[in-house]
């Protein structure tokens, strides 16, 4: 699990270590607690009491008097109820009861996108689960280790961005709402206890609809043998840098938002996917010219129709691209990133491979520019897609 294989201090004040042993201690062996506790002087057993005179059990109420205290959940509260459980084993504990190597695990934990945090009690029992599955995977026959560090990867840098994202806005509601951050841990842990069991079935249930839809696309690739081949395009909002220095903070987000949501949008319902966005541009790819050039007429469109959005400027290219890790590679996609520069406002530019796939399409109309100098390129012969009259 992470660790940079240096000495690690023991942290007396509540600190995380940064680094982990080189071996695992001496007490490794050693099983974690039935009821939870840390061992030592002081411990907290699992279920929240404090031991010593005058504890108050977990449940509020005060002993001797019979009275119920209600207690306001904190940041602990929350932190467990988002884990699914009580963070109470260490780095080499967790790998001892899923049964691997620390090494291996560490490997998993970083491709997960998690922070190094020593051999501090920041596991739970789910963390454990989550090892025995990627060993599992590796050890299956079936897969590589490789191929489980990449699961392993795929999922942490796309549910990091779901995560922050999400949090963001229940962050932005809160301030609205005039939640003070001393009540955010509560209003947090109150909202989180109604909606994470939906939150977590809508999410399996997002992913097998992508899943599906991934693996239908490579099929028909293959069965139309027309493996690599898509249109590629990117759409840019004019005069971003002068508006993010005449805009406020706020004012600058909320047109990023508008910008992005419409695009997402507009590209799902064309049936096209949203590669990435980049802020004041974003990237879309689409397995037909058709699908492409009706994308990119329609997002000119949403535009036009959102006056808090600047105009768009976009550049669509086809042919031959590489798929690697959910995003898009090759000589394609940097000719669509060129074209989208040469493009006047509320203009699409497209290549001639495009404009050849698109002339017997009465539904669009092509007009040839000329030449033009595409830097690393060479001169490009570009048109201006229009919908047909």
């Amino acid at each position: 699990m992470p660790g940079n294989g240096g000495e690690a201090k023991e942290a007396t004040d509540g600190t995380v270590p940064t680094t982990v042993p080189a071996t695992p201690p001496a007490d490794v062996s050693a099983p974690a607690p039935e009821n939870g506790s840390v061992p030592g002087d002081g411990s907290t057993p699992r279920n929240g009491s404090t031991p010593g005179n005058g504890s108050t059990p977990g449940n509020g109420s005060a002993p001797g008097n019979g009275s119920t205290i209600k207690r306001k959940p904190g940041g602990d509260d929350l932190e467990s109820l988002l884990l699914g459980g009580v963070p109470r084993h260490t780095a080499y504990e967790v790998c001892k009861a899923a049964g691997i190597p620390y090494d291996e695990a560490r490997r998993y934990w970083r491709a997960m996108g998690f922070a190094d945090v020593g051999q501090a009690r920041a596991f739970t029992d789910a963390d454990v689960d989550a090892l025995l599955r990627l060993g599992a995977m590796s050890r299956s026959g079936m897969f590589t280790e490789e191929f489980a560090t990449q699961v392993a990867r795929s999922m942490g840098q796309t549910t990091a961005r779901l995560a922050e994202w999400q949090v963001d806005a229940l962050f932005d509601a809160f301030d609205t709402a005039g939640v003070g951050p001393d009540q955010m841990a509560e209003f947090g842990y109150r909202i989180g206890r109604r909606v994470m069991p939906e939150l977590e079935e809508l999410l399996v249930y997002v992913w097998r609809r992508q899943l599906a839809a991934a693996a239908g696309r490579v099929r028909q690739q293959l069965q139309e043998h027309a493996e690599g081949l898509q249109a590629v395009g990117f759409a840019d909002l004019v005069s971003f840098t002068r508006l993010s220095r005449q805009l406020s903070e706020e004012e600058l987000a909320g047109l990023v938002s508008v910008f992005e949501a419409n695009a997402a949008d507009t590209v799902a319902y064309g049936g096209g996917r949203l590669i990435k966005t980049l802020g004041d541009e974003i990237m879309f790819a689409a397995d037909s010219p058709a699908r492409a050039a009706r994308i990119a007429l329609d997002l000119l469109a949403a535009m036009r129709r959102t006056e808090a959005v600047p105009e768009l400027r976009i550049g669509v290219a086809y042919g031959h691209v590489v798929q690697r890790n959910g995003d898009i590679y090759g000589t394609t996609v940097n000719l669509a990133a060129r074209l989208t520069a040469m493009a006047e406002p509320d203009q699409i530019v497209i290549d001639p491979e495009l404009a050849d796939a698109l002339a017997d399409d009465a539904a669009f109309a092509v007009e040839p520019v000329g030449g033009r100098m595409v830097r690393g390129l060479g001169e490009i012969e570009i048109s201006v897609l229009t919908a047909a009259e």
